[in-house]
């Protein structure tokens, strides 16, 4: 397995500085490592340093890239003659909300899916929601009132500054019921070829049953407690494209590998 990281857009052959202490920890566990400019890549242009062996598998460790830019990487490596752990398909599936909604939908808050021209608020009113939280298909805005419209009304305003901060709307608008949720009970997990891991001892039956469900094989599970203790998922991400949180590099690094060696 060979671990594909941006470099240091000033220093082409250090990792970008986000990624740097994950890099060190993968190099000292034994990982095979490579660089490129992540900006080389936005203007057409991919070098991978150093290159892959020919079927090599390449795990991508990086920021996030819209579907058709990551199917471009995609490409890239294969041309190579690299063997890229995620698929394109398997990519949108965990990085958009409506891959995996239906999916999972009994075990995260009710949500419908609109385009920017649509009448949410109609429909909201209609659905008998009071309001909703609102993203687009991979983010929501936390500035300036953050993401939640308390009223059908207040959801256009939410959209303008979606756009004002996010730049452009990617993909469409969801509208997800509001839960009542335990304030600081976010927990990121990881899935990795079938098999759920947690910072805890045992992943929760509900990111054990994303793990037998969702067919990608690498993403994290955002879960939160309700006021009434039910634990909800809230987000699923491309793991080649998540944030760590909470968890070590090492421990991340650790579960990519010894899953590899008995696969």
């Amino acid at each position: 397995m060979r671990l594909l990281y941006p470099s240091n857009p000033l220093r082409a052959r250090e990792p970008d500085e986000q990624y740097a202490e994950e890099f060190g920890r993968a190099g000292r566990l034994g990982f095979e490592r490579s660089l490129f400019s992540f900006e080389g890549f936005t203007a057409h242009e991919f070098r991978m340093i150093p290159s892959p062996s020919r079927s090599e598998l390449v795990v991508y460790r990086g920021w996030m890239m819209k579907p058709s830019e990551y199917a471009g990487l995609h490409r890239a490596l294969v041309q190579l003659g690299a063997v890229p752990l995620t698929s394109p398909h398997e990519y949108q599936l965990c990085h958009y909300l409506p891959g995996w909604y239906e999916t999972l939908k009994e075990f995260t808050p009710e949500t419908r899916f609109f385009t920017e021209s649509d009448d949410i608020a109609a429909e909201v009113g209609r659905l008998g929601w009071k309001g909703c939280f609102l993203k687009d298909y991979v983010k929501s805005v936390s500035a300036e009132g953050g993401a939640i419209a308390r009223e059908p009304e207040q959801i256009r305003d939410v959209i303008t500054r979606m756009r004002k901060f996010r730049g452009e709307i990617e993909g469409g608008i969801c509208a997800r019921r509001v839960e009542d949720f335990e304030i600081g009970s976010e927990q990121r997990h990881f899935v990795f070829r079938g098999k759920a891991f947690s910072l805890t001892e045992s992943a929760p039956a509900i990111v054990a049953a994303a793990a037998e469900r969702v067919a990608s094989p690498l993403f994290s599970v955002d879960t939160v407690v309700r006021r009434d203790g039910v634990m909800r998922i809230v987000e699923l991400g491309d793991g080649q494209v998540s944030d760590l949180k909470r968890w070590p590099a090492e421990r991340f690094l650790e579960l990519l590998q010894d899953s590899h060696a008995g696969s």
